[in-house]
């Protein structure tokens, strides 16, 4: 029985020697096969590759390229546009009512309101009666008037006794000069008491001590203040009014813009609408680091305002562009040092029997960065040294109607000479 147990002992050896030799076999094949996949695509790769012509660099340092490499390279190019104004985008502003456009209402005497005549929006044209109050104060001013009254007229009538008197030497210059200055005061005095009620008109139907509220102005009800029934005490505030067809424009802008900032300029509103800066601020605030500025905003004739007073948005400061400043997209900006360069793709000539598309020369430019805007990249040609530059082809650096590269920047960097400053 021992010799049949050897045998089979050898036989399951020999079979794990097989198992082990096919698996370093697959194993071989499999390394094989895995690198026969990694190298047959670069070769692919390698074989296109070298069917685009390499580029050539042109003496004024542009490099040349033609159409397969164009495509090769996947650029894009858009127009240059010029520009007479710099846009500062974004700044925060918000509307308010003028101040020498509006007014504020105040009750001249402490009572209870009894009716609203007018609401919040209402037009209003001057002396128009906006409230009803009754006031116990208005009483005592009533009576302080008539009372007022009577003692300027005693006192004029006996001036004019005394005068009488004085022209016929019955009396002493001393005593007319006393009557007349009675008189003086006592005309002041009804005067003072006068104007306390000019603001306001008695109701003559309605209860005692009872007055009318007037507008000082003729206008818009921007904003009422109190309800019928409320106690309101003297010289506290009724309404807001405020003439119609303008708002002020108040918004910060960067303490960077101070010499550029004045009276005059324009601003550009979320609906397209001007305003038109009114004054500017003489100290920087010290959180922000900005200037506070005001801009009037004038409806157009026969329309109402776009925006409403309070109303917060975002504005657009329009300032007057350097010469020679262009926009740009902003993909089409280069960094280089602590400047930019743009690539100008121009077209170049060729003879006419020849069928190929024209090829097209890149140049670099550097330009300097003034603001960027939602519009662009508002940039101005800056003086290099090197060989790299417009003028080295007799062009100018940058025109409008130039085309400026957009998409494939990285890779011209590259392949082209970069201008330096000075």
């Amino acid at each position: 029985m021992t010799p049949p147990a050897q045998t089979t002992t050898g036989s399951r050896g020999h079979t794990k020697v097989l198992a082990t030799a096919a698996v370093f076999a697959a194993a071989v094949a499999a390394g094989y096969g895995v690198w026969t996949a990694s190298t047959r695509p670069a070769a692919v790769t390698s074989s296109s590759t070298a069917q685009v012509p390499n580029a050539q660099a042109a003496p004024d340092g542009r490099v040349v390229l033609n159409a397969a490499q164009l495509r090769a390279q996947d650029l894009e190019t858009a127009a240059i546009a010029t520009t007479s104004v710099l846009s500062v985008d974004g700044l925060m502003a918000q509307a308010m009512v003028p101040l020498a456009a509006s007014a504020q209402v105040v009750a001249p005497y402490g009572g209870v309101v009894t009716r609203l005549l007018v609401d919040e929006g209402t037009p209003v044209r001057q002396g128009q009666a906006l409230v009803r109050i009754q006031s116990q104060e208005v009483l005592n001013a009533e009576a302080e008037l008539a009372r007022a009254r009577t003692e300027a007229a005693t006192a004029r009538l006996q001036a004019q006794r005394d005068a009488t008197l004085l022209a016929e030497g019955i009396i002493a210059a001393a005593r007319n000069e006393q009557s007349q200055a009675r008189a003086a005061a006592a005309q002041s005095t009804l005067q003072q008491a006068q104007g306390a009620l000019a603001r306001l008109r008695p109701v003559t139907s309605g209860a005692a001590g009872e007055y009318e509220l007037l507008a000082p102005i003729a206008g818009q009800v921007v904003r009422r203040q109190v309800v019928p029934g409320q106690a309101v005490a003297a010289l506290e505030t009724v309404f807001m009014l405020a003439e119609p067809g303008q708002l002020d424009i108040f918004f910060s802008a960067p303490l960077r813009l101070r010499a550029d900032l004045r009276p005059g300029l324009e601003v550009r509103l979320p609906d397209g609408s001007l305003a038109q800066v009114q004054a500017v601020g003489a100290d920087a605030d010290a959180s922000s680091q900005s200037l506070r500025v005001r801009a009037r905003l004038y409806a157009a004739e026969g329309a109402a305002l776009p925006y409403a007073a309070g109303q917060q948005l975002r504005v657009s400061l329009l300032l007057p562009a350097p010469d020679n400043t262009f926009i740009v997209p902003a993909s089409a900006l280069l960094p280089s040092g602590t400047g930019h360069v743009l690539f100008i793709a121009e077209t170049l000539p060729q003879q006419k029997t020849n069928p190929q598309p024209a090829p097209v020369g890149i140049r670099a430019v550097a330009v300097e960065l003034l603001e960027e805007s939602d519009a662009g990249s508002a940039v101005r040609a800056l003086q290099v040294t090197g060989t790299a530059t417009g003028s080295a082809t007799g062009a100018r650096p940058l025109a409008a109607g130039m085309q400026v590269v957009t998409r494939g920047t990285a890779l011209l960097k590259s392949m082209i000479p970069m201008p330096s400053a000075q």
